[in-house]
């Protein structure tokens, strides 16, 4: 959302993010910030006196943050929420992957606890989502019904909402795929900086679903044939030591940083069991790298991705002897924060 604000004052609007103080850990001094407490998000009197032209809210589609809704609708027609997800928002959209998010979802959050406690107690939650599936829409349709406008970041997840929508009794049409932003400033191809063999991977690598040990095992297996060949991994919850000479690991980098290494690197990959967007992948296509992930991880045209019953290593491999030249990035255009502010005002006056 940071970056959308940016985008906004690029364009002469006076635009803030707004953030509860408590969690919101960066001096708001000369940042166009403004922090609040809950009860102000659920004033009507709050969001009048800030007397918006558009308000972008953050809540997820979540039924909980109604009343900071209908308190921000008070004061603007012109509610766009962004919804963060890859659309399976309820076992409507797909009962098996579902399943497997809810499943994901829960072992992220209990990550810390034994794994012969978290495993079971994960897939009650997810057979206890499953079930509660009817009081889950029922909810949502109430929300769907009061939200002017949603923005989903990638055409599979706005496909699958716009189903929702339908099913759920609200307008299909309010429904709009809008991307997330990147620093396209930052992440860009140089031409000055050659490509090296070399893959880079990143991510909170403690998070159950980034998948680490499905990423060093197909790292591992590839350099052992890859004699000519590095890799990169960056990002926390990463072990002490890596588990091949030709890996190096990293804690998280500055994004200017990050963009260097990106640069340098001909592959992404991507060991994730789900991704809503993908920034980091949309960030490394950006610098010129070629995107491996499993079947139908990412949301974007051109990665490579191993066919029926084929490992990712398959895909990793086929890659790397793909040797035609990289196509010209779409991302530099379509994701560049200007840009998404404009698509926000598009929407924006479509609703009145």
């Amino acid at each position: 959302m940071a970056l959308t604000v940016l985008g906004f004052r690029d364009l002469g609007h006076d635009a803030f993010l707004v953030c509860y103080r408590t969690t919101h850990s960066k001096d708001p001094e000369g940042r166009p910030v403004l922090l609040i407490n809950p009860d102000e998000a659920g004033s009507p009197s709050w969001w009048r006196n800030q007397r918006p032209d558009l308000v972008i809210l953050g809540l997820w589609t979540r039924p909980k943050y109604d009343p900071i809704r209908r308190a921000a609708l008070s004061a603007t027609p012109r509610v766009i929420e962004r919804a963060d997800s890859d659309g399976m928002r309820t076992a409507s959209c797909g009962l098996i992957t579902y399943a497997k998010r809810r499943y994901d979802y829960f072992r992220d959050r209990t990550g810390l606890w034994p794994a012969g406690f978290s495993i079971p107690v994960s897939a009650l939650y997810s057979a206890a989502s499953i079930l509660a599936t009817p009081w889950i829409e029922a909810r949502l349709a109430k929300t769907l019904r009061l939200i002017p406008s949603l923005a989903v970041e990638t055409p599979s997840a706005t496909q699958f909402w716009k189903k929702l929508a339908v099913r759920l009794g609200a307008d299909s049409a309010r429904v709009q795929c809008i991307p997330h932003p990147i620093q396209t400033d930052i992440f860009r191809p140089d031409p000055a900086v050659p490509k090296t063999n070399q893959v880079i991977s990143v991510g909170r690598w403690e998070s159950h679903q980034k998948n680490l040990p499905l990423l060093l095992k197909t790292l591992v297996a590839f350099l052992r044939s890859s004699p000519d060949w590095t890799a990169l991994v960056v990002g926390s919850g990463l072990p002490a030591n890596p588990p091949h000479p030709r890996i190096r690991f990293s804690s998280a980098l500055p994004p200017p940083e990050l963009a260097r290494h990106m640069q340098l690197s001909k592959i992404f990959l991507c060991a994730s069991r789900y991704e809503s967007f993908g920034l980091a992948a949309h960030e490394a296509a950006a610098c010129g790298c070629r995107l491996v992930s499993p079947h139908g991880c990412l949301a974007t045209e051109g990665v490579f991705q191993p066919g029926p019953r084929k490992s990712l290593l398959c895909a990793l491999e086929r890659c790397r002897d793909f040797v035609a030249p990289n196509p010209a990035c779409p991302f530099i255009s379509t994701s560049n924060p200007l840009l998404i502010a404009e698509q926000f005002i598009g929407v924006a006056n479509s609703i009145g």
